[in-house]
């Protein structure tokens, strides 16, 4: 079975304090079984390897969250972290 091109979105930093946080959204395909990560025109995606990001379902697995999972770990953050701005809870009323 085949399904059009789907969206997943993944936070990659939790908004807080005042910080809006990143969020990724990942595309991708579920063909016979097989979740696929794609870019927005549907072209696959690839590893640092050049191998496919993809991943067949096992029985009771959600696509959704299948490509949840990919699009997390090989779809890095594309802000850099060591320069950001660190943003503290309020203290109190001065």
């Amino acid at each position: 079975m085949s399904k059009p091109l789907e969206t997943v979105f993944v936070t990659m930093k939790p908004p807080r304090y005042g910080d809006l946080g990143v969020v990724e959204e990942g595309h991708f395909k579920t063909v016979d079984d097989v979740v696929t990560l794609v870019d927005i025109n549907g072209v696959q995606r690839f590893d640092k390897k050049g191998k496919p990001i993809r991943h067949k379902l096992r029985p009771g697995e959600d696509p959704r969250k299948v490509a949840y999972r990919l699009t997390k770990e090989h779809i890095p953050n594309r802000r850099g972290d060591f320069n950001r701005t660190i943003n503290y809870p309020p203290i109190g009323k001065f």
